[in-house]
């Protein structure tokens, strides 16, 4: 039996972007792409696993999370640092301590090195989660997890077959837009996750599916809740940051369309 629905962000993006008795997608895969980088990353950053500064992911050491979508994210990111760490260690043997350097121990730790070696570029990070379908990947395990989604293989014309999923629930898919348009006809806020959502769908495009009842008064509307949702004074860091991350989307998203 299905769970009785998502519980993440990115979830409800997948199954928005999916229709509901075919699933076919319903946007390009790029665009979907980069809204689930985003998406997954917003996750780690609302759970307080990832900091964003400036175009720039931090880990901020918590403990891991145990989801299989986030938790190898952080792992990944932590094998670079040690890497970075081990490359920058090589070559400041080889270049030896600064004149004012010599002498003094512990050496000083120089701020441009930390920060170098630490961070993480969020547009290289939201390129690699959206090649090659990897952040739709995760997503897509997680959803099948919960069975929310199954598999389906179809025999090919001339040989072989091919797999797709498939939301279990018809009505799953219509959810998530049909929740924040409630919201948008009852003048309910929007709370942070639920307004960065409603973001991802207009920057990837699928308002033209997922709103499509709401009037030209009612999408304005829709635009004040996300700018009132994302800068709550509750939770003034975490809202900044999904607020970068979310014109980061709509910049690559942009960008793409371009190519």
């Amino acid at each position: 039996m299905p769970s009785a629905g998502p519980t993440w962000l990115t979830d409800d993006l997948w199954l928005a972007a999916h229709d509901g008795v075919k699933g076919a997608r319903l946007i390009g895969e790029r665009p979907l792409g980069v809204g689930l980088a985003a998406g997954l990353l917003a996750e780690l950053v609302h759970a307080g696993w990832l900091e964003l500064r400036e175009g720039e992911l931090f880990r901020t050491g918590a403990n891991l999370p145990s989801d299989p979508a986030l938790r190898p994210l952080l792992v990944r990111m932590e094998a670079e640092e040690q890497e970075r760490a081990a490359v920058q260690a090589r070559e400041d043997e080889g270049r030896g301590p600064r004149a004012s350097e010599r002498g003094s121990w512990p050496p000083p730790v120089r701020q441009e090195t930390r920060h170098r070696l630490r961070g993480h570029q969020l547009k290289a990070w939201m390129a690699y989660l959206a090649y090659e379908g990897r952040a739709e990947a995760r997503v897509v395990d997680r959803l099948s997890r919960t069975g929310l989604v199954r598999r389906e293989e179809r025999r090919r014309l001339f040989g072989g077959t091919t797999a797709r999923y498939v939301p279990c629930d018809a009505n799953a898919s219509g959810l998530p837009a049909n929740s924040i348009t409630q919201a948008v006809h009852h003048g309910r806020p929007l709370p942070g996750l639920d307004a960065f959502l409603a973001g991802l769908l207009l920057a990837t495009g699928l308002h033209h599916h997922a709103f499509a009842t709401l009037s030209t008064h009612e999408r304005s509307l829709l635009g004040g809740l996300i700018k009132t949702g994302l800068t709550d004074p509750g939770e003034p860091g975490i809202r900044a940051m999904l607020r970068e991350l979310l014109r980061a989307a709509d910049a690559a998203v942009g960008e793409a369309a371009m190519r």
